[in-house]
């Protein structure tokens, strides 16, 4: 009884150690974004950007990420940040958006 408690709390802590984490090429297309992004009308720190896909804890890479970029007056705008061979496209996808992203 003791090892299965042991086992389930092990099982928890690597569960909850994987999540909140930015993938780096999730983290490349916040950044790119980022820059895009003007002082004056974005808090360019609160960018948050899709996760890498996956399917039964199978992480694919993303070429394409969403982005939610928050402005200065509370609201909030999806930019679309595509890797391209010359780097990342950052294009602005919806004007104004949720800022909660789609996935």
């Amino acid at each position: 009884m003791r090892f299965a408690g042991l086992a389930f709390l092990l099982v928890g802590a690597l569960l909850l150690a994987g999540c909140g984490t930015e993938a780096p090429r999730q983290a490349d297309a916040r950044m790119a974004v980022e820059k895009s992004l003007s002082r004056a009308q974005y808090d360019r720190e609160r960018t948050r950007c899709t996760d890498n896909p996956s399917a039964w804890f199978v992480e694919n890479e993303a070429a394409t990420f969403i982005c939610v970029a928050t402005r200065l007056d509370g609201r909030c705008d999806w930019y679309r940040a595509t890797l391209k061979n010359a780097g990342w496209e950052v294009v602005l996808d919806q004007r104004p958006a949720d800022c909660v992203l789609p996935f």
